[in-house]
């Protein structure tokens, strides 16, 4: 697996005391991710786009030029040229109790350390992670304290790597910091803006996760109009209270397997987001478990991926345009009106086969008078009687 490195930043304050002036109602980490040897390309590609878009010396997310949501989202098509991926924690900070222990901020942070410990290196195991020495918050020094205590190595002499870099002087920092920034015009309240939805598509084939916590059924970056027709909520409020029962159950799990289903569940989630009735290829979620698996190719995809989150109760549909989590009741009647279209030929080709052998060999071969193919013939009785 090839060396990544991680440029990471983080958006909002640690207060859960949102109501206050001046505190944020979400806290983002996020951690954009280079491989190693295309790091200079990538900078150097970032310099240029950076340049044609604003004067300043050094690009903030924060800063006066992207306050426009226009120059934002220019900025952010140009970005998304560029090779990397994102891996995000987003904590709704009005969703934790004052009254509870994350409080307190040492306590807060040590949850949003656990999170991203646990997943980021699920994906990068040797990860390297830069960030500012000059945040605010110092959230890093939290994070790298929190590692070194915690993290559970599974190399010797091969632990997380990190390091302090001014964002002046290092444009991929800046990079960080305007994804995050962008990241938090989709979920601050203050910060959102009607163009605000076209940030997630801009970036969609860069995301390998959004973490959202406390988890809850997904909020969708668009609007679903007619929702009778086109969004079941209580479908989709089943089907996401299964997911989160899978994910909590199996992700301190340390097989291979186990891990590669939960980031094709995780991607799945997150296009769904943004758009629940869009199917996905499966070319694009095995490009994603690529990032930790590199021997995982379509027929292990369906048969120890996609196969054995079914066996687990989680619906996900198929068909030629790829897979995604239903949303409506028009979701399942394509699903099963595929199958169908496969099976009832199937079945009745069985029949006229059986039909063939029997005539071949004057009867004396019957295959579906065998006990193995009870059912079988029970379906093709039932097939014949339509």
């Amino acid at each position: 697996m090839s060396k990544k490195i991680g440029y990471i930043d983080e958006s909002g304050d640690k207060s859960i005391h949102f109501k206050k002036g001046g505190v944020t109602t979400f806290f983002i980490v996020s951690a954009v991710i280079i491989d190693e040897d295309s790091v200079n390309q990538v900078r150097e590609e970032f310099i240029k786009i950076a340049r044609r878009h604003t004067q300043a010396p050094e690009i903030k997310s924060n800063s006066k030029t992207f306050r426009d949501i226009d120059k934002r989202i220019n900025f952010l098509k140009d970005v998304s040229k560029l090779d990397f991926r994102i891996y995000s924690v987003i904590v709704d900070k009005r969703k934790i109790f004052e009254d509870s222990g994350l409080q307190f901020r040492d306590s807060f942070y040590k949850y949003v350390n656990g999170l991203l410990d646990h997943e980021l290196y699920d994906y990068y195991p040797y990860l390297k992670l830069v960030a500012d020495n000059h945040g605010s918050d110092k959230f890093i020094d939290g994070f790298i304290d929190y590692v070194e205590k915690n993290h559970k190595q599974t190399e010797l002499f091969r632990g997380p790597e990190f390091q302090f870099s001014d964002s002046k002087d290092e444009p991929l920092i800046q990079l960080a910091d305007f994804i995050t920034g962008s990241i938090a015009k989709c979920y601050e309240p203050g910060k959102v803006e009607f163009r605000s939805k076209e940030i997630p598509q801009i970036l969609k084939t860069h995301i390998l996760h959004l973490r959202e916590w406390p988890e809850k059924p997904p909020k969708l970056f668009r609007q679903i109009d007619d929702e009778d027709e086109k969004y079941n909520q209580e479908l989709v409020d089943f089907i996401f209270f299964r997911i989160n029962e899978f994910i909590h159950a199996n992700q301190d799990r340390p097989e291979v397997e186990i891990k590669n289903q939960l980031i094709c569940l995780n991607y799945l989630i997150y296009r769904f987001k943004i758009d629940p009735h869009e199917y996905i290829f499966s070319d694009e979620i095995i490009d994603r478990i690529k990032v930790r698996d590199s021997h995982i190719n379509k027929r292990i995809f369906s048969k120890e991926i996609i196969s054995n989150l079914r066996e687990n109760k989680i619906l996900i549909l198929s068909s030629q345009s790829g897979y995604k989590i239903p949303c409506c009741k028009a979701d399942l009647v394509r699903f099963f009106n595929s199958y169908s279209s496969q099976i009832i030929p199937m079945i009745d080709t069985l029949a006229k086969t059986n039909i063939v052998i029997k005539s071949a060999t004057s009867g004396n071969i019957n295959l579906l008078e065998e006990n193995n193919y009870e059912l079988l013939k029970e379906l093709i009785n039932v097939a014949a009687s339509r």
